[in-house]
């Protein structure tokens, strides 16, 4: 069984730092320099899915925007949980708290590769490709 939790917390961001040191730093090779960024703030907001043994499996940033759009940024799954569905589920969590808390798209600046990803979860392609962070991304919407 997977669970959610959003917080602030410093051990919410430390399992979601792990992860993103996992999966963008050192598989896809970005820079932690630049994987770690100004917006890895105090009191910033993650979502972080755990398996039940605790550990963290998928983590995404909340990163609210103006005319109530939510940015879900640095999005990612550990790999050895990839095809299950939890990026997905992780997602769907995120758009619900959104909607909760008045919110009415979703944004997502996400790699290309992970396009058909995003594409199935019902976001539309809005612009890209270009290059953000060393990877080529699509600027992706949706309407909650």
């Amino acid at each position: 069984m997977i669970t959610f939790e959003f917080s602030t917390a410093a051990a919410t961001q430390a399992a979601a730092y792990a992860l993103r040191q996992a999966v963008f730093v050192e598989e896809r090779g970005i820079a932690a320099t630049v994987e770690f960024d100004e917006k890895d703030t105090d009191d910033r907001l993650y979502l972080v899915a755990y398996a039940e043994s605790k550990l963290p499996v998928a983590t995404l940033r909340l990163e609210p925007q103006a005319d109530q759009v939510m940015r879900f940024g640095r999005v990612c799954t550990r790999k050895s949980f990839r095809g299950h569905g939890i990026g997905q589920q992780l997602l769907t969590a995120a758009e619900t708290w959104s909607v909760q808390h008045g919110y009415t798209k979703g944004l997502i600046h996400g790699e290309v590769s992970a396009q058909g990803f995003y594409e199935r979860c019902q976001y539309r392609v809005t612009a890209g490709p270009y290059d953000e962070d060393g990877a080529p991304v699509m600027v992706m919407m949706k309407t909650f």
